[in-house]
């Protein structure tokens, strides 16, 4: 498992909301896709893969429609998981599909929900709280602009570059993750014990679920450093802390 957090690591960085792409994976990519979804689907969250190039809506034209593939993955969630699971399970995808070539984008509003419940079958209690497009992309790499490791910790520039390399590796990684309209709605806590992830906002509505990709990337940036630990998250704004391990 070490070597599959340091492959997402590699990818965390350079993985970025993509709309256009050249083509659909083919169907070999897809059953393996469909077997990778399958064994990362826990904790109430599970990931489907599917074919419909019509759920994709004009919404949000500012961003882009997606354009090229007709593949996406739904992350099914049941009614009572806590949101911050979905964002942590959906991120795995993310980057294995990121690793494996494959461009992808996180979409909570901008497509059409309806057409993607028609297309899958959905328990009474579960629904659909997130797709993506998977496919090949046809744009490059677009950095968004984020904010600093200053303002998300409050600590001064020689503060954060006294704190241990894994804390170090652990926080950049973090800030790099994705979030609902890069709002970015969290603040991170240093302390000897360990990193804390404090959700700020509600973000539209995806502030926990994005608190949960951050606490992914902050979790590979921790075993790139070779820091290995544990979750315990409270609260009905997300307080996780990261408590390496004895």
């Amino acid at each position: 498992m070490n070597e599959q957090l340091e492959r997402w690591y590699l990818f965390a960085s350079q993985r970025c909301s993509i709309r256009k792409y050249r083509s659909s994976p083919i169907s070999a990519d897809i059953e393996e896709l469909e077997t990778f979804a399958r064994s990362i689907s826990a904790g109430g969250v599970r990931i489907v893969i599917s074919k419909n190039r019509d759920v994709f809506s004009p919404i949000f034209l500012a961003f882009g429609k997606i354009t090229g593939t007709s593949a996406y993955a739904a992350f099914i969630a049941k009614r009572d998981t806590p949101r911050w699971k979905i964002g942590y399970v959906g991120e795995m995808f993310i980057l294995e599909c990121c690793a494996r070539g494959f461009g992808t984008c996180w979409l909570g509003a901008s497509y059409k929900k309806e057409s993607v419940a028609t297309d899958l079958k959905l328990n009474e209690d579960e629904y659909i709280a997130c797709i993506t497009p998977v496919g090949v992309s046809d744009e490059r790499y677009i950095g968004r602009p984020r904010k600093g490791l200053d303002a998300l910790t409050g600590l001064k520039p020689e503060e954060l570059r006294e704190l241990p390399e894994w804390q170090k590796l652990a926080l950049e990684c973090a800030r790099n993750a994705p979030s609902a309209v890069n709002g970015q709605p969290w603040r991170f806590n240093v302390s000897e014990a360990g990193l804390s992830i404090i959700q700020t906002s509600r973000n539209y509505g995806y502030g926990e679920l994005d608190c949960g990709i951050a606490m992914l990337h902050m979790e590979l940036g921790a075993a790139h450093g070779g820091v290995y630990g544990d979750w315990r998250v409270a609260g009905e704004r997300v307080r996780a802390d990261f408590q390496p391990a004895i």
